[in-house]
């Protein structure tokens, strides 16, 4: 049965498909308060993913506690799934944008607008943070991986009927791992998956030259296809969404389905990992990490989606979750504009402003000056300054939210 814009994604409740959640911006000032009928599950989950992203770029020193160091080649922490949970959730959301979208002009200007200026945005970033210097900028990111996975899944979603959409995601896989196990490496040779010898690296490397890091770009051309994976697999759990919410006890087909395809990525991922055959490896988006993603994605999601939308708590139980998840549905309603925003007042203060005759940062005298040196603990120190710009970026949301200025791309 066909889903419509004002029908109820669970039979009896008033919580609603939103066409606007999705990691795009348009801007709305009325004076009219926020939509009541968002996908509250979605939105907090976008801000969990963000908050997530504020803890790990934000750190002060090179002291970062486990759960927000990232791996540096092989293995898995969860400062490693944030960035894949935000493409699973951009996927989901795809899925829920388009749903009733036509196939025509408007649309496909919009998809057009939207990659552009989702790679554009950090491009430019990139760029002021090598002070414009166009021969060694990073010409790859975190906005132009969500921009490629963006457009290939609307695309896909808008061309291909379904069976195709699927041999899409199957034959990007293949791509993949062809291209990382049988490609032939000068001086590595076939399969060879380590640090300064791997395809990814390598094609990349051809491509791009001196722009991206070396040796292995995390944001790399290659490990897109494998990230494309993620980001697919979250547009079919907001296809079960639209499908199955309508039915009799729809969230209950929902959540089955959602965690039945969560447990069977998890075992792929995990068998391919405990056996050596495909190790956890977040840089280069290994076919075993991108199940694992897939997996802890659709877990979040649904733990989320029945505590938020669909569970029927006593009124007190409900009132503490809402203001619990408050903070984050307020950075989760802009999430693109404020990881733009931190990552432009991130470069001003590492890159342009110095203190102490040029010799420090401003970034670096914050840090020392106003945490570590009263705290005296680098640890403490750096995960107390990744917190602090959380709240600082918290209340920017908070007074967008407020005001109902809500940007999409």
């Amino acid at each position: 049965m066909k889903v419509d814009e004002e029908t109820p994604l669970v039979k009896g409740s008033t919580i609603t498909s939103d066409t606007s959640i999705n990691v795009d911006v348009d801007k709305d000032t009325t004076s009219k308060p926020p939509p009541k009928k968002r996908m509250l599950s979605l939105d907090t989950a976008r801000g969990l993913t963000i908050f997530g992203m504020i803890l790990v770029d934000n750190q002060g020193g090179p002291e970062v506690i486990w759960p927000l160091k990232e791996t540096d080649w092989n293995g898995i922490s969860t400062a490693d799934l944030i960035f894949p949970s935000f493409l699973f959730i951009c996927g989901f959301s795809i899925s829920l944008a388009l749903k009733n979208a036509k196939n025509d002009r408007p649309t496909w200007i919009n998809i057009i607008r939207r990659t552009i200026l989702l790679f554009g945005i950090q491009l430019f970033l990139n760029l002021m943070a090598h002070k414009f210097v166009f021969s060694t900028f990073r010409v790859m990111g975190v906005l132009q991986r969500i921009s490629l996975c963006y457009c290939f899944s609307c695309c896909s979603f808008m061309l291909l009927p379904k069976w195709a959409q699927r041999v899409a995601l199957v034959i990007s896989a293949t791509i993949y791992l062809c291209l990382m196990y049988a490609y032939p490496v000068p001086g590595c040779g076939r399969g060879n998956i380590t640090r300064s010898c791997n395809a990814a690296g390598y094609i990349d490397n051809l491509i791009l030259r001196k722009n991206m890091i070396h040796p292995t770009d995390p944001e790399g051309f290659i490990s897109t296809f494998s990230a494309f994976i993620t980001t697919w697999m979250g547009v079919e759990l907001g296809r079960i969404l639209t499908t199955h919410a309508r039915s009799a006890d729809g969230w209950k087909d929902i959540l089955i389905r959602w965690l039945s395809i969560g447990m069977v990525c998890a075992m792929i991922g995990l068998f391919l990992d405990a056996t050596n055959v495909i190790q956890f490896n977040k840089i280069i988006w290994s076919f075993s990490f991108a199940m694992l993603t897939v997996a802890c994605g659709a877990l979040f999601l649904s733990a989320l989606y029945y505590s938020m939308d669909v569970a029927k708590w006593p009124e007190t139980v409900r009132h503490y979750i809402e203001i619990a998840a408050q903070p984050f549905i307020w950075i989760g309603t802009n999430p693109i504009t404020i990881y733009t925003l931190m990552i432009f007042i991130e470069i001003i203060l590492m890159f342009y402003i110095t203190v102490d005759h040029g010799s420090t940062t401003l970034w670096t005298a914050c840090y020392e000056k106003m945490y570590l040196t009263w705290l005296r603990n680098g640890y403490l120190a750096s995960t107390v300054f990744s917190i602090m710009w959380f709240v600082f970026f918290d209340a920017i949301a908070y007074l967008m939210y407020r005001n109902n200025i809500i940007i999409k791309l």
